[in-house]
């Protein structure tokens, strides 16, 4: 018995510590770290003395984990950079990158084919079709463009 009782107490971690270990998991963003600690209920001094702490050893440094995910994102080449936008900010990363048009358009194109292999209805259906790769973050100008180049006919809208 003492034995369970002992393995259930909630042991108590340095905010230092607290940060290391979710550090373990992912990279995280100073905006991101700051919140995870105050959910942990960490005073503001030692949550400020361990972000510090971490990015004087430089284990938070937000541009560098910024190029990274925005490379991770451009990388499978399924996402235009509104979403990679909003999936930054969401996470307090700053993002001055962006994928060049020819490059955006030729991932919405590789997307929607994907998309076609699994749902080939959707190949058929202008609506379902553009209302994906808005989803995915593309603008209208590269929908519009990539599904007349599938093939995709627009269909009169009926008020």
């Amino acid at each position: 018995m003492a034995y369970y009782q002992n393995r259930t107490q909630k042991t108590e971690r340095s905010c230092y510590e607290a940060a290391l270990h979710l550090l373990k998991y992912r990279g995280q963003s100073e905006m991101e770290m700051r919140r995870k600690l105050k959910e942990r209920s960490y005073g503001e001094k030692d949550i400020e003395d361990t972000l510090g702490k971490l990015k004087h050893y430089g284990y938070v440094d937000d541009e560098s984990l910024a190029e990274d995910v925005f490379r991770a994102f451009r990388s499978r080449r399924c996402y235009g950079n509104s979403y990679i936008l909003q999936k930054m900010k969401a996470r307090g990363l700053p993002c001055p990158y962006r994928i060049p048009e020819e490059e955006e358009k030729d991932n919405a194109f590789h997307v929607l084919q994907s998309r076609a292999k699994v749902m080939p209805s959707i190949l058929k259906n202008y609506r379902k079709a553009a209302a994906f790769l808005l989803r995915r973050g593309f603008p209208s100008s590269i929908i519009h463009s990539t599904l007349s180049e599938a093939g995709v006919e627009d269909e009169p809208l009926d008020w």
